[in-house]
């Protein structure tokens, strides 16, 4: 790893055997050499927050897996100044058939945006990174009540306009409890409460007991003549609900069901 920076700023950390050009080495206030990972996390150590206008890391290709840390750049961010940049140089990197994944990861964990990548004359590959600059986010302050003011709610709006009284629910005269209109119309007509449908299983009008007694009755006329077509097309007082389709003058037949089995 190689860091520079102007003025009394420049690093360069060299990882391993890896080592700066001797005609670049003069153009860095400090040179770092780490050849373990012990090393290389005590590098850091006398530099300031923000001090740095560029960090310069040179590791060899065949020590980029075992000494180059991805985890270990995200640690010098916070000594980077926001306009600072980064470069990772890989030394024998063989015309571009060295994997340089750990060294994309490293500026992706550290936050860093690439910026570049080139090769040297010397086979050596050379990515760039800068910081990325934190967006300014402005806010608006928040105003705070005084402190003691009282909040009164009032839950009664003293409008019962909209209330129901339960107990008129139960009174004879809400017509709630009454049969439907067409069912009454249907009865007056043919002095039949059931409206000419099959008796109730707890029927109180005789009408089960005629229909067990076998007394004829007469099948009932459509005032709509659409009886025949089924329920979909029957009124709500039909006497043929529930009843299935039928041609126009079979109303009196009677369907058998057994089962064959």
């Amino acid at each position: 790893l190689r860091i520079k920076m102007t003025a009394g700023s420049t690093v360069c950390l060299q990882l391993g055997s890896a080592t700066a050009i001797p005609s670049n080495g003069n153009s860095y206030s400090k040179l770092i050499s780490a050849k373990d990972a012990a090393e290389l996390a005590s590098s850091k150590t006398g530099f300031a927050p923000s001090s740095l206008d560029q960090l310069d890391v040179i590791v060899d290709a065949s020590e980029l897996s075992t000494l180059y840390n991805p985890m270990e750049l995200a640690n010098w961010v916070p000594l980077l100044k926001t306009d600072a940049s980064v470069s990772i140089q890989v030394k024998n990197a063989n015309g571009g058939s060295v994997d340089l994944q750990p060294v994309n990861t490293s500026f992706l964990l550290a936050g860093l945006s690439s910026a570049s990548e080139r090769r040297e004359a010397d086979g050596s590959r050379v990515l760039m990174a800068t910081r990325k600059v934190a967006p300014t986010i402005n806010a608006a302050p928040l105003k705070k009540a005084g402190f003691g003011t009282a909040v009164t709610l009032n839950l009664d709006d003293g409008d019962d306009a909209d209330m129901i009284d339960e107990d008129g629910l139960l009174e004879d005269n809400n017509d709630l409890l009454a049969p439907p209109p067409a069912m009454n119309a249907e009865s007056a007509v043919s002095g039949d409460d059931c409206a000419g449908r099959k008796a109730c299983d707890n029927c109180t009008c005789g009408r089960a007991d005629q229909e067990a007694a076998g007394e004829p009755k007469q099948a009932p006329k459509s005032s709509c003549g659409k009886c025949h077509l089924g329920d979909a097309f029957r009124c709500a007082s039909c006497p043929y609900l529930g009843k299935p389709a039928f041609k126009p003058g079979e109303e009196h037949l009677v369907l058998q069901l057994t089962d064959d089995l």
